[in-house]
């Protein structure tokens, strides 16, 4: 969805520094696609515009796109991170590995393991500017770019460049980024649903560090009475993508399946399209389809069509399909149109007869 962050981050080198800041809109991205080796840390502020139901399916995801967050970030590489989403009651923290993540809530003195996923739902590492600007400028063509006027962020000089997506199923009208021209890492992202002129998503950095964060500050550290505990599945998404019993389709809606990560493959679940044209396809079993079905169903705006129950949000659609075996269906969700999802139902017509 939104912050492209339903699929998993392909490989990227180390980053290569740019000699200076006079740079066209494909170097700024080339710099941009080889940030996320720079180590750093710093303080993010994030805005969302796009409500999304309060549904079990995709729980925390509302907060994430539809308010401001307040995120702490140290970065020491895309194996080694921690974010710390910060609020007037507590935080939640994330720490990153190679082989999977741990999620600590304050209040609670809870923690969770989980196994590395190759798809998932977003999270607070999504709405980085980093993140966020890799995924959306992710397969750019130079006819996309045009170079903005560099702008102060965090207390740096920023470059800038604007994508405007050529795709027909697109729901994104433009992706403004700014980067730090030594490192290529992005320092502020504003996302634009089309005949929007506030952004739908916004990520900026409000102070930035370019040194590498201490080790200690990327392992946890288990305070005395925490509750740590493993998951054998982050999501909704993860846990189709393991248990449902077929592949999902190469291509869905005329757009191609992202690559993910060689040694973390997507079976069940897809992810398709480029950049910030994204659409996602979950399998769902009766006892998530159902209630997701109702949720949406209260929404204000609803379309019940023969394609399904589906809401449309700003620049993220959401469409459930009609009930199956049981009450199962597919979820289809993205930055793409209403009608997009609609022929993306209508393809998967045959699986939902198969699907049990």
């Amino acid at each position: 969805m939104l912050a492209a962050a339903v699929v998993a981050a392909p490989y990227v080198g180390r980053a290569v520094p740019v000699p200076d800041a006079d740079l066209s809109p494909a170097q700024v991205v080339a710099a941009v696609e080889s940030s996320a080796a720079v180590e750093h840390s710093g303080y993010v502020e994030s805005d969302g515009a796009i409500q999304v139901p309060q549904a079990d399916t995709f729980e925390g995801i509302a907060t994430l796109l539809g308010e401001r967050n307040r995120v702490r970030v140290y970065w020491r590489g895309a194996d080694d991170w921690r974010v710390d989403r910060v609020r007037a009651t507590g935080e939640t923290d994330i720490f990153h590995r190679p082989e999977g993540t741990l999620r600590w809530v304050y209040e609670s003195g809870n923690a969770t393991v989980t196994r590395a996923a190759p798809v998932r739902l977003p999270d607070t590492s999504d709405v980085l500017p980093g993140q966020l600007a890799r995924r959306v400028l992710d397969g750019a063509t130079a006819s996309e770019l045009s170079a903005l006027a560099p702008r102060r962020v965090a207390g740096l000089e920023a470059v800038g460049v604007r994508l405007r997506p050529s795709d027909a199923q697109a729901s994104i009208d433009r992706a403004d980024v700014w980067a730090d021209p030594d490192t290529g890492l992005p320092l502020r992202v504003d996302v634009y649903a089309a005949g929007e002129t506030r952004p739908s998503l916004s990520s900026r950095y409000a102070d930035v560090d370019l040194t590498a964060p201490a080790a200690s500050t990327t392992s946890f550290d288990p305070p005395p009475g925490t509750d740590v505990r493993f998951d054998e599945t982050i999501d909704v998404a993860d846990a189709s993508n393991t248990f449902a019993p077929y592949r999902a389709p190469d291509e869905l809606a005329g757009l191609q399946a992202r690559e993910g990560r060689p040694e973390l493959p997507t079976r069940a679940v897809g992810v398709y399209g480029r950049g910030p044209t994204v659409l996602l396809f979950i399998p769902l079993r009766g006892r998530a389809a159902e209630p997701l079905r109702e949720q949406l169903a209260r929404t204000p705006g609803v379309r019940e069509t023969a394609s399904g129950t589906g809401v449309d949000l700003g620049p993220l659609s959401i469409l459930v399909t009609p009930e199956r075996r049981r009450g199962s269906g597919f979820l289809l969700a993205g930055t793409v149109t209403p009608q997009t999802l609609d022929r993306a139902a209508a393809e998967v017509a045959d699986l939902r007869a198969r699907f049990s």
